[in-house]
């Protein structure tokens, strides 16, 4: 079991990168605005950043030292940008995604306000959602594409903005 999970750590990331890589590729060729705005945010965020780091030669973990702060930013950015087409996109899915790049802004405020938090949940929770984000995106793409063959082509944003009881968001 424990060669299984050796495995699994050592090629999680780049298996987690081509597969990225792969749907938004799909995405652009198949999917509607929505999907392709949640995957050029995915990867300009989740992806590209890493290996700019890497190119850079400036560390090899991008996530703790002295560029923490730029990781935790570029995660608010993500989550504001999912946030955005959440909001205004005509799917459910997408909900989804924002609600997981919460969880990893709010484990950075956790990791900020805490004395003794658990480096491994801090990873967990910073590092696990985007697993989560990319399954949802695939599911939502799945179901875009069965969706159009099925009906044909349909409204890919909202006619009107979300409101609650009359007011507007």
């Amino acid at each position: 079991m424990n060669d299984w999970l050796e495995l699994f750590n050592a090629y999680r990331a780049p298996v987690q990168h081509v597969a990225s890589l792969l749907l938004a590729a799909a995405i652009w060729r198949w999917g509607g605005s929505p999907e392709r705005w949640l995957a050029a945010v995915f990867v300009s965020t989740m992806i590209f950043p890493l290996y700019l780091v890497r190119l850079l030669g400036l560390q090899t973990s991008f996530a703790v030292g002295p560029w923490e702060d730029y990781y935790v930013l570029i995660d608010v950015v993500a989550a504001v940008l999912f946030l955005g087409v959440a909001l205004n996109a005509n799917r459910n899915y997408p909900m989804g995604i924002a609600a997981f790049q919460l969880v990893a802004v709010g484990a950075h405020m956790v990791n900020a306000v805490a004395d003794r938090a658990s480096p491994l949940a801090i990873a967990i929770l910073v590092i696990g959602p985007s697993y989560f984000q990319l399954l949802l995106l695939l599911t939502g793409f799945i179901r875009h594409v069965r969706r159009e063959r099925r009906f044909g082509p349909y409204r890919a944003w909202r006619a009107a903005p979300p409101s609650i009881g009359g007011l507007t968001i």
